[in-house]
């Protein structure tokens, strides 16, 4: 998954925040026209085949904001989307899978080397937040190992678009959560995320995503200003019981809206939503 941040008002794609910026890097992702056979997958998948970018022979952008290899693709289209419920422009949105709790569960969270030391407060600043809810997850920090891993790396750009700042490795499988997600270090991506307040904002977003939370508005992306459908895809759009189906025009105030308003916090819907599925 994704962040990018477009020049209107600073909105954040919160998965692959990319920010309207001049390049510092040389680094950039290269699409690759896709065949129709990819497209065909992609569909039988779920997605929008008009939604994705080809990074390479087994790598793909699906939605802007998750990196997808072609053996997952592969085993989506093998799931039938099940109890989608799509009637609103804002909902909360789970996948089918999510992470086992049995009860309870601590998930391990590791940030790794290359990181400004803000970093390390914002994280801790998201663990915090998380676990202030009663949650029947909660998150732990730990300097080695870790079942969630945060890594740096100088992500570049998207292709027609601004530098990344963050992509995550999928949606949780087999009752565990995914497996971490990259931050950009490169000095475009470190211009916006240059507090710790910021760092908990994309941090949060992206471990929404690695326990099983799908974008709010994934339907229309309207938080972005855009009209494009992320696709339900074999993961599952399971509407998520409790959370509104709509919101005023312009008050998008969700962590995991595409575009957010910058707010390292949890909306009153947000907590409805995290207590609801953990």
């Amino acid at each position: 998954m994704r962040k990018i941040i477009y020049a209107i008002g600073l909105l954040i794609m919160l998965a692959t925040l990319a920010l309207s910026c001049t390049k510092s890097s040389t680094t950039e992702l290269t699409a690759t026209t896709l065949t129709q056979e990819e497209k065909t997958l992609v569909a039988s998948a779920g997605f929008n085949s008009n939604w994705v970018t080809k990074i390479s022979d087994d790598s793909y952008l699906i939605e802007g904001d998750i990196l997808l290899t072609k053996a997952q693709l592969q085993e989506m289209a093998g799931v039938a989307p099940t109890h989608n419920l799509i009637i609103g422009n804002e909902e909360h949105y789970r996948t089918t899978n999510l992470v086992s709790t049995s009860g309870a569960r601590t998930i391990t969270v590791r940030l790794g080397s290359g990181f400004p030391a803000y970093y390390s407060a914002g994280l801790d600043q998201v663990i915090a937040r998380y676990n202030g809810y009663n949650l029947t997850i909660k998150f732990q920090r730990v300097s080695t190992g870790g079942e969630i891993v945060i890594s740096a790396a100088n992500l570049g750009r998207v292709p027609g678009g601004g530098c990344v700042l963050g992509q995550a490795s999928g949606f949780p499988s087999g009752g565990n959560p995914s497996s971490g997600f990259t931050l950009s270090n490169n000095k475009c991506a470190t211009s916006y995320i240059n507090t710790a307040d910021k760092a908990d904002e994309v941090m949060a977003h992206e471990m929404g995503h690695c326990i099983g939370f799908r974008h709010t508005d994934y339907m229309n992306r309207i938080s972005c200003g855009q009209n494009s459908n992320e696709g339900d895809a074999g993961i599952g759009a399971i509407h998520i019981d409790g959370t509104i189906a709509t919101v005023t025009s312009g008050n998008y105030n969700s962590w995991m809206m595409a575009c957010t308003n910058g707010s390292p916090s949890f909306s009153s819907e947000d907590i409805i939503a995290l207590q609801n599925v953990y």
